[in-house]
This record gives structure tokens, C-alpha cells and sequence, in this order.
């Protein structure tokens, strides 16, 4: 059964309205993406592999016509001013290039992606064709697009490309609410990463937590989780401040022996436990020795407890 949202509200004022829009693979990203701008551009067609897939994006949009990939040639593609690639990272180059490769697209026109990890210049663009290229990064988790109809006002986006498409990209994003910043083509891979340790690495950190209060003994299955104020109390003092600002523990005040204690009992803990102790602690090391709380020679100790190779381990 297809997901049915509220009628459009009216046309907002951008400047572009007559501006036509093709989205390419709505899943997620893109419904949720085309639902916003479909207040402040022409939305054409809703592009997905499938004619079902399509008509379901386009029911939660409200706006736009289904094309189905696999049932309609590509040469009945209507025009378009701005085409948005929103398939997974893996699709992006091949469909991307698939859709430059058909002719429907024409000079002046705008092909964008939204991936973190890759440049626009994954587009293979012929010469002399005055197409212009570029990529929108929304810093956003859309799992739920429902709630992120609600939430995406004030999204930072990393925007890169060529200059024409990204004036043009950077008003329409800031219609929808997006907070954007220029990114260099060449760093988009460190950029995401950056992305992926704040979002999902901080998902794993958490549960290697939990893991490891199961392993001490500690029942938590029947319980919220007693970390919880804990987390909640760090990210908000990290989010109000800084690292030094928010950074307490042994580390923060130098306190040897607790580290000595902890990589003892990591010893009797699955391998890679006592490594991501170690990095992390590493880190912590530094934003420390900016605290000035704990002694130089303190920390010197810490970070040699930490880097120590298995067969040189000494806690005592």
C-alpha cells in the first residue's frame, strides 16, 4: 500500500520556480529531498527502477510523474534543468552516467548527487556539452523520512562543483532550510569519514560500552541502560563547549594506575576491545595535555601503557 502525505503547501517564494526537476533513484534521501522542493521548484519525474517504486515515492511526495526504469526507454525521459542522483554511492557513477550517455539531458543543465564519500567529478560529461556538475552532502540521518520532513531545517550540507551548478544548488537547498559550506572535490573521502565516526562509529562505540559492562557482570537486559546519563552528559558538554571542556576520567587527570588497571582487565577481553581502549585513549592523551590538569610526566606514562607491544606489557 502506498504511503499517502498531505497536499503540498503553496509555492514559497525562491526565485526559481520555473526551474524543472528530475530526481534519479528516490529512496530515503530523495523522497524526502523532493517532498521539501516540490514547495520551490517544478518537480517532473520521479526516476526509480522499478514503475511501483516510482509511484510510491511520488505518493509521498505529492508531486512529480513515476518513471520506471525497467518498463520505459530512457529517451522518454522529460527534460529537466536539475537532475538529482539519490541511488546508493555504489549506483551513483554507473546510473549517473547512464542518464548523461542518454542525450535527454541538455546545455545549461544541472546533474547533482547527494553522496558524502564521492566528487562530483564522477560524472563523465562530453566536452563542449555546458553541463555543469556537482554534490550536495546533507550532514542528516534520514531513516525515518516522516521525521525528517520536520528536522531538516537548519541540516548542514557540504556543497563542491562546478560554479554554476552550485549558486544555483545553494539557493535551492537554502529554500529548503540547509545550512551549506563549501567542501574541496579532493577531500570529500576524509570529509565523509569524519561523517561516518561521528554518526556510526559513535553507534559502535556505544555498544562496545554496553558489551563490555555485560562482560562485568553488570545485568542490563531488563534495565535502561545505566550509561545512559553518562552519554547524555558528555555529548552535551562536548556540543556546548569542546573537547577540553568536556573531557573528564583518568586520562583528563593523569591517574595511572586506573589505565593500568583497565588494560589488565582487557587482557581476558576479545582483542580488538584493548585496541579501540588504547586509540581512543591516545586521543584523550592529547586533549588532555591541553587541559593542564594532569602532569606532563603523568601523561607520559599513559600514553607508554598504551602504546606497549604485547610481548612488553607491564601494568605493575
Amino acid at each position: 500500500m502506498s504511503e499517502q502525505m498531505p497536499d503540498q503547501l503553496p509555492a514559497a517564494d525562491w526565485p526559481s520556480r520555473s526551474l524543472r526537476l528530475n530526481c534519479v533513484g528516490a529512496g530515503l534521501v530523495g523522497k524526502t529531498l523532493c517532498h521539501l522542493m516540490a514547495r520551490h521548484i517544478q518537480l517532473n519525474q520521479v526516476i526509480n527502477q522499478s514503475q511501483s517504486s516510482a509511484q510510491q515515492a511520488v505518493d509521498f511526495i505529492g508531486a512529480g510523474r513515476p518513471f520506471g526504469i525497467d518498463s520505459q526507454p530512457l529517451m522518454h525521459l522529460e527534460p529537466a534543468d536539475i537532475w538529482m542522483i539519490t541511488c546508493p554511492d555504489d549506483l551513483i557513477e554507473s546510473v549517473g552516467n547512464k542518464i548523461i550517455q542518454s542525450g535527454r539531458l541538455q546545455p545549461g543543465n544541472i546533474i547533482f548527487h547527494c553522496s558524502g564519500a564521492i566528487s562530483s567529478k564522477i560524472f563523465q560529461i562530453p566536452k563542449l556539452a555546458d553541463i555543469s556538475v556537482a554534490s550536495v552532502h546533507p550532514i542528516h540521518s534520514f531513516s525515518d523520512p516522516r521525521s525528517s520532513l520536520e528536522s531538516f531545517s537548519g541540516t548542514p550540507c557540504a556543497i563542491e562543483g562546478d560554479p554554476k551548478a552550485t549558486k544555483v544548488l545553494d539557493d535551492l537547498f537554502q529554500s529548503i532550510g540547509a545550512d551549506l559550506f563549501p567542501i574541496d572535490s579532493e577531500s570529500k573521502s576524509l570529509y565523509h569519514a569524519s561523517t561516518v565516526m561521528a554518526c556510526n562509529y559513535l553507534v559502535s562505540l556505544l555498544e562496545l560500552s554496553k558489551m563490555m559492562l555485560s562482560q562485568a557482570g553488570v545485568d542490563h537486559k531488563n534495565h535502561s541502560n545505566p550509561l545512559k546519563g553518562l552519554i547524555e552528559q558528555t555529548l552535551g558538554n562536548y556540543l556546548a563547549g569542546d573537547a577540553q571542556t568536556a573531557l573528564t576520567g583518568p586520562i583528563s587527570r593523569g591517574d595511572v594506575d586506573t589505565i593500568a588497571t583497565h588494560l589488565t582487565a582487557l587482557e581476558n577481553a576479545p582483542s580488538n576491545w584493548r585496541k579501540v581502549y588504547c586509540s581512543l585513549g591516545n586521543i584523550a592523551a592529547d586533549i588532555s595535555s591541553k587541559q593542564s590538569l594532569a602532569s606532563p610526566q603523568s601523561l607520559q606514562a599513559i600514553t607508554k601503557l598504551l602504546n606497549q607491544k604485547d610481548a612488553d606489557r607491564k601494568y605493575d
